[in-house]
């Protein structure tokens, strides 16, 4: 609930004020917040996020096949399976290989129910 009021702050602050003012109410919130993330390294990707997860939950390391590729070698699209043992726990597809492994992780994190 605290996301969504300060989302609709924001928001009311930016139709009334505008962008800049929005903007100067906004970032001296979040730097310090997002150098503790990056500088802590708080964060991690989708893939990291599932391996962990899935060994927690599972006592399984994921694993990833290309199920698909389509398109000139110029402007080809990706579709990456992550897998727990045989079980295909999610489906991504990317303009790379890594894109579409994240996109895989993430729809397995969320069909688990694993996301925040």
């Amino acid at each position: 609930m605290l996301a969504s009021a300060f989302e609709a702050l924001l928001a009311a602050l930016y139709l009334d004020q505008g962008i800049e003012i929005t903007k100067q109410f906004l970032l001296p919130r979040l730097e310090p917040l997002a150098h503790n993330i990056i500088s802590k390294r708080l964060f991690k990707d989708n893939k990291s996020r599932f391996q962990e997860l899935a060994q927690a939950h599972d006592g399984i390391t994921p694993s990833y096949r290309i199920a698909n590729q389509e398109g000139p070698s110029h402007n080809r699209e990706f579709t990456v399976e992550v897998l727990l043992g045989k079980l295909v726990a999610g489906r991504g597809h990317g303009r790379n290989k890594q894109t579409a492994e994240q996109d895989a992780a993430h729809a397995a994190l969320v069909s688990r129910g694993w996301t925040e």
